[in-house]
């Protein structure tokens, strides 16, 4: 959903997806990693980044609004509009892409703006140059001298076309433009996107954009009439789906002046639509949104047209709540599912003040309908304690009666704490909860206004939390981003059910963790299926043994060794995809090495995370991975075809005892609880044994190393030191191995600040 905070950071600068350098994985051998092993084959290897079957990605739309994306069979998406940024956005899936077009440019997507600037899968998986330009191509009316829209810089004009692009900081105003534009219509007594876009431009699309594939069925030409709210044409975005075969025919169409014309199979069909209507200042004040099924096209004969009419959207989505709050965001989301269980739609994000209103359907008669709101309501600034209603519904069918008050005795509480750096200063994080259906997940992250927070969530559903660490005070908006998020995993929440979780607690380390059997930020981390492999670290994590995230400011190096061999050496990635793997045992070793530091955080500024992996070639049904988890590895092929199995591996999990709220220890001597145990989901994952854990600390920044006190065993153990001076560095270092030959050694610069002894 719309993570609304009050201030702008621009994030395509760093998405953690660099060029891969070093060997490349086609050469499959290199230099051995010193234990004499060689290896006659090798898979083929591919770093795992924005944009890959196994990462969550942050990329940066030409307005400047930044979305956070998840993969996978149950992805989500969040879009975090700065101050000035946009009010509502639609989000669709076309042919495997993802795409989040704010309001703004709703009115012209798909005539003038090419929906390809808004892909945010294509735009994850492109990987941008150190400036973080979105480049773009433009063509202009005959006639017309073409001019640079706003925000755009020109690289090269040949008679009505050009080249240019954006950058995170010029899409403000780009996005500006287009609401000049809005307005300039509506003061003419036009609707929105009827005149003229920046002087007579007639394209603007993705550089690179071509036309799409047809598809390979006889095509018919379906005409799609669009009404208005007063039953005037409209300029609107239309999803047409073909309910016997979603997989036919899936796709966005735009009607300009009422009137949308497609080539389509024959077959019936489902227009879903959604229409933003602007005030005269081109804010966005209400969402119309329609469902239209049982639109037929023949195989033979004429095609009666069809109307999409936003007069049916008579039902205001509104919710009463027990204790005072007020609208901050909303997601509708409409989707239809054909009877081979494929889905598509379309959905809404709201924003606060904004109204939205649907057209009652029934449940379709074949295949089936997924109708999901979520609401969230801030308590009154005036409250003694901030909250947060966060609220949902999922159904069947979308009813005519929209009006909900839920009692409080059917929602859970989640209590949010926070460990920050001290470096955010007095800046504060935003931190949201999403519920997943079958079709994904979205999140509201809002500010905090403390140290804490408090939802009340609807029981009964599976919720997942994502929190956005602060801005730092001397972050640009036009500079490298200082920009991390957390997150936890889906869980089940029941009514009255009360739940206390801190986010952030030093260290904030890499791990693979220990996980709920539901979605996450990651898929599955370490996973082998269908053939293929997948390791991938999440570059943050907290004290919680699920938290996972990432840092699109960091900046780092990993390696990939196949049996000793290194096999592929890369500068920003966090993991690796490994295509055809050989039958049979094999030993995979993994090297990542985060440096935070030019963010400007003050604590675990620099990680080292060495790991091996005994992969043993076989079958076994304890290391199943639950079906609720996206298997990254077995994605290609069907889960009865491809069985997804958990790998190994060893994970670290920290708990410095006596740190104060800003990760700061007043203590003279440092305890540590040490968890060492496998990345697993649910009750699924190896339970190997663990054979020995090794602490050891430096004061002075490496250089010499002191093995201190740690007893333990069966993978809990206790460790402590003696603080240095107040404001001393301390590097801390673990190294753990386990029966299967795995091992892992994790090195974290400054984990947490030494404070003055109390």
């Amino acid at each position: 959903m719309i993570s609304r905070r009050s201030r702008t950071v621009s994030a395509a600068a760093a998405l953690f997806t660099a060029v891969a350098l070093g060997v490349p994985a086609a050469a499959q051998a290199a230099a051995p990693d010193g234990s004499g092993a060689t290896t006659a084959a090798a898979p083929t290897v591919t770093p795992v980044g924005a944009g890959t079957a196994a990462g969550a990605t942050a990329v940066t739309l030409p307005t400047g609004d930044r979305v956070v994306v998840g993969t996978g069979a149950e992805s989500g998406v969040a879009v975090d509009s700065g101050s000035g940024g946009s009010d509502a956005f639609a989000n669709f899936t076309v042919g495997g892409d993802r795409y989040v077009i704010p309001s703004e440019a709703a009115p012209y997507a798909g005539r003038l703006l090419d929906p390809s600037l808004f892909d945010v899968t294509k735009l994850a998986a492109a990987a941008p140059d150190a400036a973080a330009h979105i480049p773009v191509q433009l063509q202009f009316a005959a006639g017309v001298t073409p001019t640079a829209p706003a925000g755009v810089t020109f690289t090269s004009v040949t008679g009505q076309n050009a080249t240019g692009y954006l950058t995170p900081g010029s899409g403000k105003a780009f996005a500006q433009g287009l609401r000049d534009s809005i307005k300039a219509d509506l003061a003419a007594g036009k609707p929105a996107g009827t005149g003229a876009l920046f002087g007579g431009l007639t394209s603007m699309a993705a550089l690179g954009t071509a036309a799409p594939a047809q598809p390979h069925y006889p095509l018919h030409i379906l005409q799609v009439n669009t009404l208005d709210g007063t039953g005037a044409p409209s300029n609107t975005m239309v999803i047409l789906l073909d309910t016997d075969n979603i997989r036919a025919f899936n796709g966005q169409i735009a009607s300009y002046q009422g009137i949308a014309k497609v080539a389509v199979p024959a077959g019936n069909y489902a227009a879903i639509s959604l229409d933003f209507v602007f005030n005269a200042q081109a804010g966005t004040v209400r969402t119309n949104f329609v469902s239209e099924d049982g639109i037929t096209v023949p195989a033979t004969g004429p095609v009666p047209p069809a109307t999409v009419d936003e007069r049916t959207a008579t039902s205001p989505i509104t919710f009463t709540t027990q204790k005072p709050s007020t609208e901050a965001s909303g997601l509708v989301q409409v989707i239809r599912v054909d009877p081979n269980g494929v889905g598509g739609g379309l959905g809404a994000f709201t924003g606060a003040g904004q109204s939205v209103y649907v057209s009652p359907e029934a449940k379709p008669a074949t295949g089936a309908l997924n109708f999901s709101v979520n609401w969230v309501g801030q308590s009154p600034a005036t409250a003694a304690s901030s909250y947060r209603y966060n609220l949902g519904l999922i159904a069947d069918q979308i009813s005519a009666n929209q009006s909900y008050a839920p009692a409080d005795s059917s929602l859970a509480t989640l209590h949010h704490t926070f460990s920050l750096d001290p470096a955010f200063g007095t800046n504060l994080p935003s931190i949201g909860s999403g519920f997943v259906d079958p079709y994904g997940y979205s999140l509201s992250m809002l500010p905090t206004t403390g140290d804490s927070a408090t939802e009340y969530v609807t029981g009964g559903l599976d919720w997942l939390t994502q929190a956005s660490l602060p801005a730092l005070p001397n972050s640009s908006p036009t500079g490298p981003p200082a920009f991390a998020v957390l997150g936890d995993d889906a869980r089940p929440y029941t009514a009255g059910q009360s739940v206390t979780r801190n986010w952030g607690q030093a260290p904030i380390a890499p791990n693979f963790g220990r996980h709920a059997a539901g979605a996450s930020l990651f898929n599955c981390q370490a996973c082998v299926g269908a053939g293929n492999m997948n390791v991938t670290v999440g570059m943050l994590g907290d004290s919680n043994r699920d938290t996972s995230g990432l840092d699109f400011g960091a900046v780092g190096s990993s390696q990939l060794y196949w049996n000793g061999t290194l096999v592929s050496s890369d500068t920003g990635h966090f993991g690796y995809a490994l295509q055809n793997i050989p039958a049979g045992p094999a030993t995979v070793r993994t090297v990542f090495d985060f440096d935070r530091s030019a963010t400007g955080i003050s604590q675990s500024t620099k990680t080292h995370t060495d790991v091996t992996i005994p992969y043993s070639g076989q079958s076994d049904p304890r290391l199943a991975l639950p079906a609720a988890v996206p298997c990254p590895a077995a994605a290609s092929a069907s889960p009865q075809a491809a069985p997804c199995q958990i790998l190994p591996a060893l994970t670290l999990n920290y708990q410095l005892n006596g740190l104060d709220n800003r990760n700061t220890s007043h203590s003279p001597v440092q305890t540590l609880v040490l968890s060492v145990g496998h990345v697993s989901y649910g009750d699924y994952g190896s339970h190997a044994a663990i054979n020995s854990a090794k602490v050891s600390v430096s004061y002075d920044n490496g250089a010499t190393w002191k093995d201190v006190p740690t007893y333990g065993l069966a993978g809990t153990y206790a460790a402590y030191w003696a603080n240095p001076k107040a404001g001393s560095p301390v590097e801390l270092r673990v190294t753990a191995t386990d029966c299967l030959g795995g091992s892992i050694t994790q090195t974290v610069t400054n984990p947490y600040t030494v404070g003055v002894t109390s």
